[in-house]
């Protein structure tokens, strides 16, 4: 699993422009309004979605990523994997690189130091989240 991890450096630096963004109303929704225009596919599936709990839902949801980032615990993710699994809302894995990347879209607007490197320091800190969500249940 150590392979996995990211540098303890990229997950300071993703954690520290999460705490930049999320304190902006906007910042989650520019993520949801990037990320349903991602793919025709995605949309249908907020079709009856309450969006103030939504963007409450998915900021939990990234502070478990980032936890799940530092320490490893299947638990941390587990009833959100099958929740997006094939039991529930059955979210295909090509969806997960669409969420990465609208998520950086909403960096880059606000985040006054989104640079390349961040981004990547977000996609090295995600990363092992989104593999376990992708693997899961499949």
């Amino acid at each position: 699993m150590a392979a996995e991890s990211p540098a303890p450096e990229q997950l300071d630096a993703a954690q520290a422009s999460y705490e930049r963004c999320r304190h902006s109303e906007a910042f989650l929704a520019d993520f949801y309004e990037a990320f349903l225009g991602s793919d025709p596919a995605i949309r249908p599936l907020f079709a009856h979605t309450d969006f103030d709990r939504q963007r409450r839902l998915l900021q939990h949801a990234l502070g478990l990523l980032f936890s799940f980032a530092r320490r490893p615990n299947p638990n941390l993710l587990e009833r959100i994997a099958t929740r997006h699994g094939p039991a529930e809302m059955n979210i295909p894995a090509e969806q997960y690189p669409l969420f990465m990347d609208a998520l950086l879209v909403a960096v880059r607007k606000h985040d006054p130091e989104a640079s390349p490197a961040l981004a990547e320091a977000w996609r090295a800190a995600l990363a092992p989240g989104i593999r376990y969500m992708e693997r899961y249940g499949r």
